[in-house]
């Protein structure tokens, strides 16, 4: 069977590697001109990592893991924390590390797992039309056919939009986040690890090392910003002062032109499908959300095992009734993710007194109900889900 997957960014490569490992014929389509990935750093929560290990990928993420795993959660600007996490404890129960990594690296680490000639670049794909017992896709490079298209074409997706004309699309959050990567922990300075919060302005900043030494760092705001990256540069610093002084440290150490600035944007709700015939939606073209939990990745991720599972065996006359199953598998976890990234954008956003109350609120946790808290949100397990594919 042959599966065509449009888009070649970290869900589409996942896609890939999972269609490929349930013994089908894999053929990814990208439309920019050559295999690349932006961005900074990445945190791959533990369920990520255990969808990694289900694609086979997870020793090489889990060799990255870094020293997160007391003392992380959630601070003031100060860097005095409000709730704490042990992450040694939520790895025990989830059986998973919080992973940071380079998105370059993890990018390379899925593309690097597929076979030579899997992905064609140059290759935009301007439009699907549902055959029958195939689905031909029009492309720059002539018409393709396939037995199932998975769109991973991420959260602006055109096909999206063509295949759910109803839905409303993206809608911004209001707050824009800078994210880079300094080569190093600033000497002398312990890290603020995870993210403070500041209910003076509703500004954010977070940091967490890399394995190689480096510190993925970003920040965030609502309003207008510079639009030249010298003077943002130097405006976020400004921003920053005041607040625990590794944050200063680190954009300081950090060259204006590789910090990435992005408006975060959600669906403006949750799709009322991820398949459609012999076509499923995965990753942020099926349900974008803004990154509050961590979870973007992650759940394309989880997307891709699903895929896999559904796939597993399956003929070109199974493809539909597979990737209904696949929808009515991921599609619950994806739309209440969601509604919670919504309600913990708001309270991460809150400020003056609701913004005090938050952090008067937030010391009052018992560690141990976040560990709990944490280890139900991060809990994925492959095996059943295949298992219910198989029984569907």
């Amino acid at each position: 069977m042959h599966v065509v997957v449009i888009g070649a960014g970290l869900g589409g490569l996942a896609a890939a590697v999972a269609a490929d490992r349930a013994g089908h014929t894999v053929t990814v389509l990208e439309r920019a001109p050559t295999l690349r990935e932006t961005g900074a750093g990445i945190g791959i929560m533990p369920n990520g990592v255990l969808a990694l290990d289900a694609l086979g990928l997870g020793e090489p993420v889990r060799a990255q893991a870094g020293p997160l795993d007391a003392g992380s959660g959630m601070r003031d600007r100060d860097g005095k924390p409000l709730l704490t996490a042990d992450m040694a404890a939520v790895r025990n129960r989830v059986g998973a590390p919080l992973v940071v990594v380079r998105r370059s690296w993890l990018h390379s680490l899925l593309a690097d797992a597929l076979a030579p000639g899997t992905v064609l670049t140059g290759m935009p794909v301007t439009a699907l039309r549902d055959a029958g017992d195939h689905v031909e896709l029009r492309t720059g490079g002539g018409p393709v056919h396939a037995d199932a298209v998975v769109v991973a074409d991420g959260a602006h997706s055109r096909l999206r939009a063509a295949l759910l004309p109803e839905h409303p699309g993206l809608a911004g959050s209001g707050e824009h986040a800078a994210r880079a990567i300094a080569p190093a922990a600033p000497p002398g300075l312990p890290l603020p690890v995870g993210e403070s919060v500041d209910h003076r302005t509703g500004d954010r900043f977070g940091c967490m090392p890399l394995a190689d030494g480096g510190v993925y760092w970003y920040a965030t705001w609502h309003g207008p910003s510079p639009a030249d990256p010298a003077e943002r540069h130097r405006w976020l610093r400004e921003r920053r002062a005041g607040w625990h002084p590794a944050a200063v440290a680190l954009i300081d150490a950090t060259p204006a032109d590789v910090v990435h600035v992005v408006e975060t944007e959600q669906l403006v709700h949750p799709l009322a499908t991820m398949a459609i015939r012999r076509v499923a939606l995965l990753g942020d073209a099926a349900h974008a959300m803004t990154p509050d939990l961590g979870q973007g990745a992650c759940q394309a991720f989880e997307d891709a095992v699903t895929l896999g599972a559904v796939l597993d065996g399956a003929s070109a006359a199974d493809v539909a009734a597979a990737l209904r199953d696949y929808d009515a598998l991921r599609r619950p976890r994806t739309s209440a993710l969601q509604r919670e990234c919504r309600r913990m954008h708001r309270l991460l956003g809150l400020t003056g007194w609701r913004g005090r109350l938050r952090d008067a609120l937030l010391r009052r946790v018992p560690p141990a109900l976040a560990v709990r808290s944490l280890a139900a949100q991060y809990r994925f397990t492959p095996e059943p889900a295949r298992r219910e594919a198989s029984a569907r």
